[in-house]
């Protein structure tokens, strides 16, 4: 049993928390990794998925069945669809939509005044990685949202059908005017 379970697609984004846990196990199930350990009083488990949609929904099913944990959190890297977000700011989502309409509202409350880089908002799912900084633009207004992913939507809908707490927690690994060179997608 974990008291949080966190998805991720890459083990680059969660290195950091993962250097500060103790009695760090790690196994795989099936197409996931699992990386399991206590970080503070706290148990947690992380499932790391993979990019994408599909991965993420299949490795938070597979999170939640072995782990049953009482809180999910889809942690990543995300594209910043605003231009006062940078690199290394966090987003906390209060919703969570796709370019294909659908829309996930959340119920965030934050106590009192938020830190410098940490902003509050919608999170983008998008099909593939945004590139550019015009999509980017683009994306942005038409959705009315901070930044962009691959995965929490995903990560979302399997916590809701489960009734498991969820949260998104997403920090800028490019700010809105940035290209990713091709390369990007070979990750």
């Amino acid at each position: 049993h974990a008291d949080i379970g966190i998805a991720c697609a890459l083990k680059i984004e969660l290195a950091p928390l993962l250097s500060r846990c103790l009695t760090l196990n790690k196994y795989t199930g099936g197409d996931f990794v699992f990386r399991g350990g206590h970080y503070e009083d706290a148990r947690i488990a992380v499932v790391e998925s993979g990019p994408g949609f599909a991965r993420a929904r299949r490795a938070t099913e597979a999170l939640i069945e072995a782990h049953t944990p009482t809180w999910v959190l889809s942690c990543g890297f995300s594209g910043a669809l605003q231009p006062e977000l940078k690199l290394g700011h966090i987003v906390m989502a209060n919703g969570i939509s796709d370019t294909h309409g659908q829309h996930f509202p959340l119920d965030l409350e934050i106590p009192g005044s938020l830190p410098q880089g940490v902003h509050v908002g919608r999170l983008l799912t998008a099909d593939a990685i945004v590139r550019t900084a015009e999509e980017k633009r683009t994306l942005g207004e038409a959705h009315d949202a901070l930044a962009v992913d691959l995965e929490s939507l995903a990560v979302a809908q399997v916590c809701r059908d489960r009734q498991v707490r969820f949260m998104a927690v997403r920090v800028i690994s490019d700010d809105m005017d940035t290209d990713l060179p091709p390369e990007i997608h070979s990750v």
